[in-house]
């Protein structure tokens, strides 16, 4: 399962290994994944899976608090980030 925008945070971002990928809520009826973390501040970056299978399909990358700033569909975190 890649990560198909990871280059857009190589220097700024420490991704986890797929394995402790951690379900933390839900937005637009998706899974919301933790995947990684900034370097800088530890801010959380996660990404929506569609699956319960995340391994299997395409993930992009996001900045969970631009997502909650800009997401036009409520997110929900149900788990500790």
């Amino acid at each position: 399962m890649p990560i198909k925008n990871s280059t857009f945070y190589t220097d700024e971002v420490n991704f986890f290994p797929e394995n402790q990928f951690r379900l933390i809520g839900e937005c637009a009826g998706k899974k919301l994944l933790l995947i990684g973390r900034t370097k800088a501040y530890g801010d959380p970056i996660v990404a929506t899976s569609q699956t319960d299978e995340p391994s299997q399909e395409d993930l992009y990358a996001y900045d969970l608090y631009e997502l909650m700033k800009f997401s036009h569909e409520p997110v929900k975190i149900v788990g500790e980030i």
